[in-house]
C-alpha cells in the first residue's frame, strides 16, 4: 500500500490530536504532532533563532513560519524513509509552512496520496473541551478527558496527579490550555492557518469534517473519506 500524508487541521480543542492518535494506532502511521517536535527540539538547541520560539510560544503565539518550516520539512524527510505514512496534527500552521510543505509532500508522497481534513466546531464547544483536557507530562500528543474512566488507571476517573495511560509521566493541564491564552491561540488561528487552509483549498481536495460529532463518529467520517476501514 502506497504511503500516505494526513493533513488534519481544525482551531484549538478542536479533537485533531486525538484524531492523528486514532489513525497512527490503527494504520500504523507517525503521529506528526508540530509542538511536540518543536518542544524536543528547542529541549536541544540554543541558538538565538530557536531561544525566540521559546518566548513565543509561552504568550500561546505560533513559532515563527521561517523557523518551523525547517523543522517540519527536516523531520518529514526523516519520518517518511522509515513509517508507512504521516498524519499530521495540525500542520502546516501558516500560509509560509502551507506552501513550502505542500511541495515536499507532493515530491515525497504523490498527490493522489495525500489527504486534507478541516474540523468545523463552534467556539462555546472549544471552550468546553478546553477545561477537561488533561495531557501526559512527558508527551503532550497523548490527550485525555478528565472524568473519564482509564483501565489503564484501574478504571478510575482520570484527573491531575494520576499515571498517564500511556506510561508518558502523568497527567496535567497543557500549558497552551490555560484559558487567558485561548483567545490568542484563536486569533492565531483565524489569521495566520486559515490563510494556509485556504491556499491547501484551492491546490488540493479538502474535506470539511464536523468536529463536534463523538470521537467515534469523526473517525468514522475520516476513515470513510479515506476509503478504509
Amino acid at each position: 500500500m502506497a504511503k500516505k500524508a494526513i493533513l488534519i487541521f481544525g482551531p484549538p480543542n478542536s479533537g485533531k490530536g486525538t484524531q492523528a492518535k486514532l489513525l497512527a494506532d490503527k494504520f500504523g502511521l507517525f503521529q506528526f504532532t508540530t509542538s511536540q517536535l518543536a518542544k524536543d527540539y528547542m529541549k536541544e538547541s540554543s541558538d538565538p533563532e530557536t531561544l525566540r520560539q521559546i518566548e513565543l510560544y509561552k504568550q500561546g503565539i505560533l513559532f515563527e513560519p521561517a523557523w518551523t518550516l525547517r523543522v517540519v520539512q527536516e523531520k518529514t524527510r526523516e519520518i517518511f524513509e522509515k513509517a508507512k505514512g504521516i498524519v499530521y496534527d495540525g500542520s502546516p500552521r501558516t500560509l509560509y509552512e502551507a506552501e513550502g510543505l505542500y511541495l515536499l509532500l507532493v515530491e515525497l508522497f504523490g498527490k493522489e496520496n495525500i489527504f486534507i481534513f478541516e474540523f468545523k466546531i463552534n467556539e462555546s464547544e472549544l471552550l468546553r473541551r478546553l477545561a477537561k483536557r488533561l495531557v501526559c507530562s512527558n508527551n503532550t500528543s497523548h490527550s485525555f478527558i478528565a472524568g473519564a474512566a482509564s483501565d489503564a488507571a484501574g478504571a478510575q476517573n482520570m484527573s491531575i496527579g494520576q499515571p498517564c495511560p500511556e506510561g508518558d509521566g502523568i497527567l496535567e493541564k497543557r500549558d497552551l490550555d490555560k484559558r487567558e491564552i485561548f483567545g490568542a491561540r484563536m486569533d492565531e488561528y483565524n489569521n495566520r492557518t486559515v490563510p494556509g487552509i485556504e491556499f491547501l483549498r484551492s491546490k488540493h481536495p479538502l474535506v470539511e469534517i464536523d468536529g463536534g460529532q463523538s470521537i467515534s463518529k469523526v473517525h468514522r467520517d475520516i476513515a470513510k473519506a479515506l476509503n478504509i476501514k
